[in-house]
């Protein structure tokens, strides 16, 4: 008894011993087997891409992502520079401006400071051009996609295009591509607002003065092949057109953002302005070749004063709003940080969003065929809509404040009390916009409602998020 009682504890000892070295082989056995598995997935490219890019996506799209190349010619930057330093931010942009040669008058420092860098374009003489009416340094134009990349900047995302008289918005360029993949291949832009100008170009083009986006592992597909592009389409008109052309070659078509704005018209765009579209406004194009966008003001100060509001609530900037007052009957139509419209009658809101036609084609007596349907503008200036232009801004962190004045037409008579005409100035107040990437991809018009009078010549706005159940409508 004693013999077998001292034999069991040793058996148990081995037993345990032998157990823990078990375990601990399994262990080992598990532990290699995954670092095996992960260092195959890893060799697979695939796999590593996927990583690396899923790694890169989510950090969120910046300025800094991006790279810029702006077209403009010794003599036409001299002007065009007074819009860029509207919008250039030094501090986080990069590009260039890309001209024939270097101005001389540009020695400046305040102006090389507030203004990307100059790149004199490479030399296009060997490549042919042969449409009979246009100009030859469309090619060089073009080429500058491909010189762009060729600056080899890093942790580059997108590469963004545009002339020299393009005036971008940069926060709703940075909030609309990022609701893109940059690593997958886009070509993203608007086309041009006359139906002729498309089909004599193509409806798949993004056009040049409106600025486009491209992907950068699009671009430097597109720049590795593009100067054989070019021999091949010497016919051509514009850049933009070899560009598109190259691209249809590289099987990639033309994904639409309708906050890109060629302003292929000519006169007053205030109807294209009051009626923007449901998506931020991205850019605008030849502000130079147009009336100024508020009156009484040069086209650069007009800008300037748009971009008060552009710096205090940029997603909202030209988003419209439609309310009804019921007391008058009136239709009050808003372009936030533009101006407020009130029709004297109440309008059914696909009429109110409709675009005013105030503005003329492009080409001079060419027929008004547009991309979109317009309503006419009233023969007799007295029995148009009241205008109200942006007057001041008055922002905080969370919610905004803007003032618009009443701008009247010249010896018109009106019912003091009734017309809108009586009123001096309407005041709108809202919340900064800071749209999710849901709401990017599925817009909603927001509400308005009139709030209760404090003076007879005064009308307050309040504009806010629709309810789920809500309808901008005419209340009887």
């Amino acid at each position: 008894m004693e013999m077998k009682s001292l034999i069991r504890p040793q058996m148990n000892l081995t037993s345990n011993r032998f157990l823990r070295i078990l375990a601990i082989s399994f262990t080992i056995c598990i532990l290699l087997y995954f670092i095996t598995s992960l260092s195959l997935l890893w060799t697979n490219s695939n796999f590593r891409n996927f990583l690396v890019s899923s790694s890169h996506f989510s950090q969120p799209l910046s300025l800094d992502h991006i790279v810029f190349g702006l077209a403009s010619s010794k003599t036409s930057w001299m002007k065009q520079k007074e819009f860029v330093k509207i919008w250039w931010k030094p501090e986080s942009m990069r590009g260039c401006i890309f001209l024939d040669n270097i101005p001389p008058e540009m020695n400046n420092t305040r102006d090389i400071l507030a203004l990307p860098p100059i790149c004199v374009s490479q030399d296009t003489s060997r490549f042919r051009y042969t449409y009979k009416h246009g100009y030859r340094s469309f090619i060089r134009v073009a080429r500058i996609v491909s010189e762009t990349v060729s600056l080899n900047q890093s942790d580059v995302r997108w590469y963004v295009f545009g002339d020299g008289h393009t005036v971008f918005i940069p926060e709703n360029l940075v909030k609309t591509l990022s609701k893109y993949d940059h690593e997958l291949w886009y070509y993203i832009g608007s086309n041009s607002e006359i139906y002729e100008q498309n089909t004599g170009n193509s409806f798949e083009m993004a056009f040049w003065g409106g600025g486009f986006a491209v992907s950068a592992p699009l671009a430097k597909a597109l720049a590795k092949v593009f100067d054989s592009c070019l021999e091949r389409y010497p016919h051509l008109y514009g850049s933009d057109g070899r560009i598109y052309a190259c691209l249809a070659e590289l099987g990639v078509g033309l994904t639409r953002e309708r906050g890109f704005h060629p302003v292929d018209v000519r006169g007053n765009i205030f109807g294209l302005l009051a009626a923007h579209p449901i998506t931020p406004l991205v850019s605008l194009s030849h502000l130079n070749e147009v009336d100024p966008i508020f009156p009484n003001m040069s086209a650069t100060n007009a800008l300037h004063h748009l971009f008060k509001s552009v710096t205090a609530d940029p997603e909202r900037i030209l988003q419209q709003t439609v309310c009804y007052d019921r007391w008058f009957s009136w239709t009050i139509s808003v372009s936030w940080g533009y101006a407020v419209e009130v029709f004297n009658q109440h309008i059914h809101l696909s009429d109110a969003i409709r675009i005013q036609d105030t503005f003329t084609p492009w080409k001079k007596g060419a027929a008004a065929n547009y991309l979109y349907s317009t309503r006419p503008l009233h023969p007799d200036p007295c029995r148009r809509s009241t205008i109200f232009f942006l007057n001041e801004v008055h922002s905080e962190r969370t919610k905004s404040m803007t003032k618009y004045r009443r701008i009247l037409p010249e010896n018109c008579t009106f019912d003091p009390m009734k017309s809108p005409k009586k009123l001096q100035e309407i005041v709108v107040l809202s919340r900064k916009s800071n749209l999710s990437i849901n709401q990017l991809r599925a817009p909603r018009r927001q509400c308005c409602e009139v709030l209760p009078p404090t003076t007879v010549s005064r009308l307050e706005l309040s504009i806010r998020e629709c309810r789920d159940d809500e309808l901008i409508r005419i209340h009887v």
